[in-house]
C-alpha cells in the first residue's frame, strides 16, 4: 500500500484563541475541510483522508466559600478527520466488523470528532489571556520565558515537565477520532 502524507497550513476560519468547545470544534473542522480541499487542488484523486485540529480554551467561574470569584481557563483541543468509506480508510477495521467497504476512492465523506484531555492553566497564564487578550502561545512564551512555544512542546509540554509534550497530547483524540474508520459497520453502515 503506498501511502503519502502531505501537511497544508490552513486557516481556521475562528478566532485566534478560541473559547469554548463550539468554537474550538468549530475550527477542527474548518481545517480538516479546507486540507482535504487543498489536496483534491494538488491532486487528481480524492484523499483518504484529512485532518484537522484546533486548541482552545474552556472558562469556568470557581466560587470559594460561596465569597471570592475567581475565573478559570481550562486548555483542551478538538480533532476532525474528513474521510471516505473506501477499503483504504477502513483497512484497520475491527476484526469482527462485518462492514463492506467500497473499491477505489469516494466523494463521500464521513466525520469523525475527538476531544483532548483538558487541564487548569496557571493563574498567571489566565491573567494574560482573560486580562490582555493574549493567545494562550505569546501567554505561555511571555511567563516561560521560551519563544514560539505552541510550535514546540506547548503549554501542556512545560506544564508536565516534558512528561506529556504537545504532539503525545494530540494523539489519543486523533485515534478517538479514528473509531467510524475502525467501527465503519456502526457509524458508516452499509456501503
Amino acid at each position: 500500500m503506498n501511502i503519502e502524507i502531505s501537511s497544508y497550513s490552513v486557516p481556521s476560519g475562528v478566532a485566534d484563541q478560541p473559547i469554548g468547545d463550539i468554537e474550538t470544534r468549530e475550527g477542527a473542522i474548518n481545517r480538516a475541510l479546507a486540507a482535504y480541499n487543498a489536496a483534491c487542488s494538488d491532486s487528481s484523486d480524492f484523499p483518504d483522508f484529512a485532518v484537522g485540529l484546533e486548541g482552545g480554551l474552556e472558562t469556568t467561574t470557581h466560587v470559594e466559600n460561596d465569597q471570592h470569584k475567581t475565573e478559570e481557563l481550562w486548555c483542551m483541543a478538538w480533532m476532525a478527520i474528513v474521510g471516505s468509506n473506501s477499503k483504504t480508510c477502513t483497512s484497520a477495521k475491527a476484526e469482527d466488523d462485518n462492514y463492506t467497504a467500497i473499491d477505489g476512492k469516494s466523494k463521500s465523506l464521513t466525520w469523525g470528532y475527538a476531544k483532548t484531555g483538558s487541564f487548569l492553566l496557571p493563574p498567571q497564564l489566565c491573567e494574560l489571556v482573560l486580562n490582555q487578550n493574549m493567545e494562550l502561545g505569546h501567554a505561555d512564551d511571555v511567563v516561560f520565558r521560551r519563544v514560539d512555544s505552541k510550535h514546540g512542546s506547548g503549554t501542556v509540554g512545560v506544564l508536565t515537565k516534558g512528561e506529556i509534550d504537545r504532539t503525545e497530547y494530540y494523539v489519543h483524540a486523533l485515534k478517538l477520532a479514528l473509531i467510524p474508520w475502525i467501527r465503519p459497520q456502526l457509524y458508516l453502515g452499509s456501503a
